[in-house]
């Protein structure tokens, strides 16, 4: 016989087949109907009958309540409450007073529908520090720019929880666990707060475990702040106190009668370029509390590379002028800007004073006010800034090796170059007279200030003419490319700059210690009479007003030689008994005045004297002598020895005194009968 199925059996394994799976909803009923489906058995040969289907009695499942629940994230690891946690996403590090705030995640992980957890709050704190003591805890939804960190406002308007509510089987509510970190923590503290979840009964039918159920809890959801408390400000240039390498302020001027353009760097320093006349430069500094509780900060100053400079700190006025002198509010003898909050901002003004045209030491010590704002809660925290003073200065003349600038010491240094105008020998006055000589000097101007600054080169030289004019000749300028003292094919002539619209030939802009070749050129003309030029070259600042004199650089003009007197007769024949009229002419050929000037002749052999007379072109009388040292208005009646000679003084004698301008005359007249 074949065998068979009990169909008590076979209801009793599907019975046991439809146990109900994790997580469904509690009060669920599960029906389970079976059914035995059959073909009777029929003689061989006979068609089947369609199969027969017997169900079975229903069977019902209950699903019980198994509540669950998490919030997250937990301490990693942890089986309990612990701190500090090792969780990254619950930690920050938070100064004293602020708000400390983690987002977490309540997930419903049970199979009971609408739930709701209550919250309460653990705390903990390491090495005896305050723990919190105002822990909140608000919806996600508070969160309403959804920035994922709740702000003062958004604290404010929304109302703290104290349960979750409504939570469905496998869903998510998020919230915020927010406490302020106690004022009285110190720098390195560690606190935190845990949020403990736990179940609420559920009044719903069907939904809660039997008696003795004991509610699920979820506690081991520790944060951690390290605390960091600061008692220190800081100081730097105008409306930037950190002086963090990037000025939020550009230039600026001075609040002074006379400002100056104060300019921020890149440094914790401010720089004011001044002029030779500025006598005050007042800076503003911004002091910033940077801690994280009220503080009261002192200032003081250093003038460095800035001797005689006075210094005094004022209150900025709300217009920003000048109030009080700073004060000492706290009575501690140390004027201070008064109680900042954190993170609160005071302008002060520093005054430097010094008299005009103070030099700089050298052009990298740069005068400085160094700034210091010290916290009065910790003095050994302070901060420092830096105001600079750029002063002008500028060395002008020969060149000095060696060292930057040139000698402008107004004393001859060695033999002065001499020339000769025009060749030798030239007769002034005449087409010979055409040729110009140059003479060239080695220059250097050297920036000595404490900024970049540019100087006019001008120059002049008077030079006297052997008419007796003075003519005032300009110097010109070349750049001396290569240094090397003399004018050769990669010298250029100085010009006018852009920077500057004065017309005025000019270095350009000079970095400060840096100096600039130059070769100074003068054009002697060639009618120049002897003598010893200065020149007179400057050189100044079109923007600081510095300028420097270099008169220490001359030129002699050697005397040229007078020319041979010129005799001329006038017949190259003649017979006994006829006259000779010589014409003799002495002039002053040189570049110079000659003194006790006079022409002399002889009654030539064979002849008898006839007559002596002179005149002259130059101012004065005409002297005459037969001895060269007796003279008289009366030129001689006889020879041998006949003299004439310029009286310019008109004291009726030939002396040292009597002068011979250059290019003057004496021309004589001188006759004698042929024996």
């Amino acid at each position: 016989m074949k065998k068979s199925w009990s169909f008590i059996s076979m209801l009793a394994a599907l019975a046991l087949g439809t146990a109900s799976a994790a997580g469904t909803t509690a009060g669920t009923v599960i029906t389970n109907i079976a059914e035995i489906v059959f073909t009777p058995e029929v003689p061989t040969g006979t068609t089947p009958p369609p199969a027969t289907t017997v169900p079975s009695n229903p069977v019902d499942t209950k699903v019980l309540p198994v509540p669950s629940f998490t919030i997250t994230p937990n301490d990693l690891g942890a089986t309990g409450p612990t701190f500090v946690t090792e969780n990254a996403l619950l930690t920050d590090t938070l100064r004293p007073g602020d708000t400390a705030q983690f987002l977490y995640t309540l997930t419903n992980t049970g199979n009971v529908p609408n739930e709701n957890y209550g919250l309460t709050t653990l705390t903990d704190s390491l090495n005896g520090a305050a723990k919190p003591s105002d822990v909140r805890y608000y919806p996600v939804s508070a969160d309403t720019d959804n920035s994922g960190k709740l702000s003062p406002a958004e604290i404010a308007a929304s109302a703290p929880i104290t349960t979750i509510t409504g939570v469905a089987i496998d869903e998510k509510k998020l919230f915020f666990q927010v406490y302020t970190v106690p004022t009285v923590t110190a720098e390195g503290d560690k606190i935190g707060a845990d949020p403990f979840g736990t179940r609420n009964p559920n009044t719903g039918a069907g939904l809660e475990p039997a008696a003795g159920f004991v509610q699920p809890i979820d506690n081991d959801n520790y944060n951690t702040v390290t605390v960091k408390r600061t008692d220190a400000g800081v100081i730097g240039p105008k409306s930037d106190p950190d002086g963090n390498g990037a000025p939020v302020t550009p230039a600026y001027p001075s609040t002074d009668p006379v400002p100056v353009t104060i300019v921020p760097t890149a440094t914790d320093t401010q720089e004011a370029p001044v002029t030779v006349t500025t006598t005050v430069v007042t800076f503003t500094n911004t002091v910033q509390n940077n801690g994280n509780r009220p503080d009261v900060f002192e200032i003081t100053t250093v003038a460095e590379n800035f001797p005689g400079a006075t210094v005094i700190v004022y209150v900025k006025n709300p217009d920003g002028s000048k109030g009080p002198v700073l004060p000492d509010t706290d009575g501690d003898g140390k004027p201070d800007v008064g109680t900042l909050q954190p993170g609160g901002t005071v302008d002060i003004l520093v005054e430097v004073k010094f008299p005009a045209g103070t030099p700089p030491v050298t052009p990298t010590d740069k005068p400085t006010i160094v700034v210091t704002t010290t916290s009065s809660n910790d003095t050994t925290k302070s901060d420092t800034t830096k105001d600079i003073v750029l002063l002008p200065k500028v060395s002008f003349g020969d060149p000095t090796p060696g060292t930057p600038g040139g000698d402008p010491t107004p004393i001859q240094v060695g033999t002065p170059p001499t020339i000769t105008p025009g060749g030798t020998p030239v007769i002034p006055g005449t087409p010979q007279c055409i040729t110009t000589v140059t003479s060239y000097f080695a220059m250097e101007v050297a920036n000595l200030g404490n900024m970049p600054d540019l100087y006019n080169i001008t120059g002049t030289a008077p030079i006297k003419l052997t008419s007796g004019t003075i003519v005032t000749t300009p110097v010109v300028y070349y750049r001396d490319v290569n240094g090397n003292g003399a004018i050769d094919g990669g010298d250029t002539l100085l010009t006018d700059t852009t920077d500057d619209t004065d017309s005025i030939p000019d270095t350009g802009l000079i970095a400060p210690g840096a100096e600039v070749k130059l070769i100074a050129a003068l054009a002697i003309p060639c009618d120049a009479a002897a003598q010893t030029i200065v020149l007179n070259q400057t050189a100044t600042s079109p923007i600081t007003k510095v300028t420097v004199p270099d008169i220490n650089d001359t030129v002699t003009i050697n005397p040229t030689p007078v020319a041979t007197p010129v005799k001329t007769v006038d017949l190259k024949e003649a017979k006994p008994g006829q006259v000779l009229t010589y014409t003799i002419v002495g002039k002053n050929t040189s570049n110079a005045n000659i003194t006790k000037a006079f022409v002399k002749d002889t009654v030539p052999a064979n002849t008898t004297f006839g007559s002596w007379s002179a005149i002259s072109d130059a101012a004065g009388a005409i002297l005459y002598s037969s001895n060269g040292t007796n003279w008289s208005a009366t030129a001689p009646a006889a020879g041998p020895t006949v003299y004439a000679g310029l009286d310019s003084n008109n004291d009726g004698n030939i002396t040292t005194a009597d002068i011979l301008p250059s290019g003057k005359s004496i021309t004589a007249t001188f006759t004698v009968k042929v024996n």
